[in-house]
């Protein structure tokens, strides 16, 4: 079976992307982020594919920066259409997190040149260069990043400033009360939460942070309305769409008239399949907070779910064309968000 070499534009966005735990899967796009089309990859180009498969098995992919090679999935699916597996989430190339390797010390390889009409290359057994990254694959002992959710460590305490006699003051004993312990724990929640809607977040073990920091205010108060919202966004992030479902029914069914909750609500039913719930969530946000970026999230919904038609519609119920620039969407274009 032919390797997959897919070139890589921003190395930045490795640890959100291409070599991010969701739901135990990582997902990858073989083609540029920025271009329009729903195309991921031709499968022709494979010499065992045809102009009428779908998807191609057991593939190894290789990721290029510039010269150097950073990580490979040791075998994947490689789909011919793009998938969204949430709201934020694309891509047509899936493999299994435990066959995910991303290099800390990335390894110097060249002849691998793209081309300017696609982000990847096809590398049949017949090519010089496929014994060369087969070896490289199977032979490499690492060092490896850790990008399994199970093996990420997350250590809460350094994240918060260290304040005498606080609770999270590794030298005193905790004398706090339950609600300054509640709301150091939503002060974490807040800072991990903006790290991730900022794109600022570096990787799973933000999100983790988020997710372990919110279990534990839920514990403590299980009143919190924040707390079960901070731990559906978690949940949201992970893939974990039943945990987000529950945890933010929990939130709705003590304060059922908050907007934002909708929307997340809506977010995770996207997640789940269910477009239908998933505009009455965004719809019913609208109507009591008329924000023109829940109209965005509804078209988004129907983009996930093949319908471009219906999210043109709700595009151009947005007022503001600053939002949707800002998300990224060209009206009549069809430009991919």
């Amino acid at each position: 079976m032919a390797i997959l070499a897919v070139k890589i534009d921003d190395r930045a966005t490795l640890r959100m992307n291409e070599f991010f735990d969701y739901a135990g899967q990582c997902w990858a796009l073989s083609k540029d982020r920025d271009q329009d089309g729903v195309m991921g990859a031709e499968l022709e180009d494979f010499y065992e594919g045809t102009v009428r498969s779908s998807f191609m098995e057991d593939i190894p992919v290789v990721f290029v920066y510039e010269n150097q090679v950073i990580g490979w999935y040791t075998k994947a699916v490689v789909y011919r259409y793009i998938r969204r597996p949430s709201l934020f989430m694309e891509g047509n190339v899936c493999a299994s997190a435990r066959d995910v390797c991303l290099l800390l010390k990335p390894e110097l390889y060249d002849g691998l040149e793209f081309g300017k009409e696609k982000n990847y290359l096809v590398i049949e057994r017949s090519d010089m260069r496929y014994r060369g990254l087969m070896q490289l694959i199977e032979n490499h002992k690492g060092p490896f990043e850790e990008i399994i959710y199970g093996k990420v460590p997350v250590d809460l305490r350094s994240k918060m400033p260290v304040k005498h006699g606080s609770y999270m003051d590794k030298k005193k004993p905790l004398k706090q009360t339950s609600k300054d312990k509640l709301n150091q724990l939503l002060t974490l929640c807040e800072m991990f939460a903006q790290e991730i809607m900022e794109d600022r977040c570096r990787g799973i073990g933000t999100v983790k942070a988020l997710e372990e920091t919110a279990l534990e205010a839920t514990r403590l108060q299980a009143g919190s309305v924040n707390a079960w919202y901070y731990l559906a966004m978690a949940y949201y992030h992970l893939g974990s769409v039943k945990k987000g479902l529950k945890a933010i029914d929990r939130a709705i069914r003590l304060e059922p008239d908050a907007d934002d909750l909708l929307v997340m609500k809506g977010n995770l039913m996207v997640s789940n399949g269910c477009l239908e719930e998933a505009l009455n969530c965004y719809e019913s946000a609208y109507e009591i907070c008329p924000d023109d970026s829940y109209y965005v999230m509804a078209g988004q919904a129907c983009r996930c779910m093949g319908n471009r038609i219906a999210a043109d519609q709700y595009y151009k119920k947005v007022s503001d064309g600053a939002i949707l620039e800002a998300f990224g969407i060209a009206i009549g274009k069809k430009k991919s968000i």
